[in-house]
């Protein structure tokens, strides 16, 4: 039986994404602006199931976790992050791939989100190393990155090809689990 995963504050829930959430995340994600740094574009119905399906198959496979990201206000779906990349012998993994429907950007949801997920990881998974990256262009997700306190570690140069076909370097980023009561600290003190 599958373990009950609960990560909710009074901002925001994130539960896992299931096959019946296709047609709530249509809903928030088909604006283009959310897609711009992302190695997918949301178009239409058929590529939110076929997104959901991929994410629910690396799940099965234990590379992934994908959530939707609630509001706990409108109980509606606002957008979706992942646990991805994971390696239980290594204890570590990566917050990645989360977008947001542009009505909440620069609100307290994506600090909610990242504090809880980060919470989650290092005090119930015990992971030691939690990375986030980003491409090298997209200023706004990096500074969303460092305003909650995770290293910066450096550009992995021509480390993927777009969707355009251009060529993205990757920005990372990780908190340690050494790092993580300093920086679970700083993120207190952000949402307070």
């Amino acid at each position: 039986m599958e373990e009950i995963i609960r990560l909710e504050n009074e901002i925001v829930r994130l539960r896992p994404m299931e096959l019946g959430d296709v047609d709530g995340i249509y809903a928030v994600a088909c604006h283009p602006e959310i897609w711009t740094h992302m190695s997918i574009t949301i178009n239409s119905v058929e590529d939110v199931r076929k997104y959901v399906e991929t994410s629910l198959q690396l799940k099965k496979e234990g590379t992934e976790l994908p959530f939707v990201i609630v509001s706990a206000k409108s109980n509606k779906i606002i957008g979706s992050t992942k646990l991805m990349d994971i390696s239980k012998n290594h204890k570590r993994g990566e917050i990645g791939f989360t977008w947001l429907t542009p009505s909440v950007w620069q609100s307290p949801i994506n600090t909610n989100c990242k504090f809880l997920l980060l919470t989650y990881c290092f005090e119930t998974l015990g992971w030691l190393r939690v990375q986030i990256k980003t491409d090298h262009e997209n200023m706004r997700s990096q500074k969303a990155i460092e305003r909650i306190g995770a290293t910066y570690e450096g550009i992995l140069r021509n480390h993927m090809i777009r969707k355009d076909g251009s060529m993205r370097h990757t920005v990372m980023y990780s908190v340690t689990s050494d790092e993580w009561p300093e920086v679970k600290k700083h993120l207190k003190s952000l949402l307070s």
